[in-house]
């Protein structure tokens, strides 16, 4: 009898230890839209974060480009199925944040299991991404994740041959990009540029113009004067000069039909950005040089990538999973992973001045590049018709001056009207 007891009263006492024991991690959705290699590295970090620890579980989902994330991550706020924790393009964010999506972090960051906010890197951050408008800055809800500049890439080999100099200017860039074409009776062999007809390397050129998308208080668009002349420098190179390839397809197809053309030396320079150095330094099959876009009335370039969000409707032990993973990734040793396995700025300070940054950066100084231009990075303005503005005024447009459907003008006189519907909803 005794035996008896003692042995269900032991059942009793592993029955009532095993839930503890076999306790699940929580685990939450992270929603991602990188692909190629820079998918692996992100799935990779993933992995990394889950054998770090056994509290929570991350589980990664790819979503196809930004844009088509942006799309599902909208569709599923809408049913209050988003993921935990996701990243997102800061040009979308604006409105995202105004309806309510985000979560604030604020608590988070300056918590028991905070981070230093004063060590991520200036430029990178949500307050140094945004130009407020004169109004109160907005609570912190984002952290920089992947984030990146547009770089000019050039053939260093074809630049030599030529006896060309790296162009610093619009009127250098012209010059070199006429030199630097090749031709054989009508045919173009070699284009000495190519970029895409795109928003965000339009943006970065109506700043080196002189220009700003919306006046100081964000109530009017301000691009029309100057973002026609920056639409008109591609005009001139790729008609009347002959000598920049204007890319097909859209979007990010675009992007990839000219590191394509670069990688194969059908051009001699490129926009692109430095989200692909590390694809371009493994596959160059030339002395690959990067450099600061050329500037007009002064150099200027925009930041790009994502910033990693929370949602505000997860449950409450998710979201502090998607908390720790988010300090996880942006600790100092994942950013310099990260860095130096895509080619993304590494995004703390102490991350950048550490030993092991510096010497990769003097053995590899195309990759510091996009860190020094950060000097001349120019904030996008806090609307929430940013996106609006980016996506249906002047993204689907400024391929309509190139192929000679209208002119530079007209299109940036519409544009201007459009923007000003848009920003006066807000």
């Amino acid at each position: 009898m005794r035996r008896t007891l003692a042995l269900l009263l032991i059942s009793g006492l592993v029955a009532a230890a095993a839930p503890a024991a076999a306790q699940e991690p929580v685990t939450a959705q992270f929603w991602y839209s990188f692909g190629g290699k820079n998918r692996e590295v992100t799935e990779a970090h993933i992995k990394r974060f889950n054998e770090s620890q056994s509290k929570y579980r991350i589980e990664g989902t790819f979503q196809g480009d930004y844009f088509q994330a942006l799309a599902k991550i909208r569709a599923a706020a809408a049913t209050k199925t988003a993921p935990a924790v996701f990243h997102v393009i800061g040009e979308a964010m604006p409105q995202l944040w105004q309806s309510g999506l985000f979560e604030n972090l604020e608590l988070y960051a300056r918590g028991p299991n905070g981070t230093n906010l004063e060590d991520f890197l200036p430029g990178q951050t949500q307050h140094t991404y945004f130009d407020y408008l004169g109004k109160p800055p907005a609570p912190l809800f984002a952290l920089p994740f992947f984030r990146s500049t547009p770089l000019l890439y050039y053939n260093a080999d074809m630049l030599q041959a030529k006896g060309v100099a790296v162009p610093t200017t619009w009127d250098q860039l012209r010059d070199a990009t006429g030199k630097l074409t090749v031709r054989e009776g009508n045919e173009v062999k070699v284009y000495g540029f190519e970029a895409p007809i795109d928003w965000w390397f339009w943006y970065a050129m109506l700043h080196q113009a002189g220009g700003t998308l919306v006046s100081p208080d964000g109530k009017k668009a301000g691009f029309r004067e100057k973002g026609a002349e920056a639409l008109q420098f591609w005009v001139d190179l790729v008609n009347k000069d002959r000598t920049m390839k204007r890319p097909p397809g859209k979007d990010y197809n675009a992007w990839e039909v000219t590191n394509t053309d670069f990688l194969n030396q059908r051009v001699a320079m490129i926009y692109t950005s430095t989200a692909f150095l590390n694809y371009m330094t493994e596959n160059a099959k030339f002395k690959l040089g990067t450099a600061f876009l050329p500037g007009k009335a002064k150099q200027a370039v925009p930041t790009g990538g994502t910033f990693f969000v929370i949602a505000r409707d997860a449950p409450t032990p998710q979201k502090e999973a998607g908390w720790a993973f988010i300090k996880w990734m942006t600790d100092p040793a994942q950013t310099i992973s990260l860095a130096k396995a895509t080619g993304y700025m590494p995004i703390r300070v102490s991350a950048v001045n550490s030993l092991e940054m510096q010497d990769f950066y003097k053995q590899n100084p195309n990759y510091k590049t996009a860190i020094d231009q950060l000097r001349t990075a120019q904030r996008f303005p806090f609307t929430p018709g940013l996106i609006e503005i980016q996506r249906e005024v002047i993204q689907p447009n400024l391929e309509a001056a190139v192929l000679g459907i209208k002119s530079s003008a007209e299109i940036m006189q519409a544009a201007e009207a459009k923007a000003n519907e848009i920003l006066s909803k807000y």
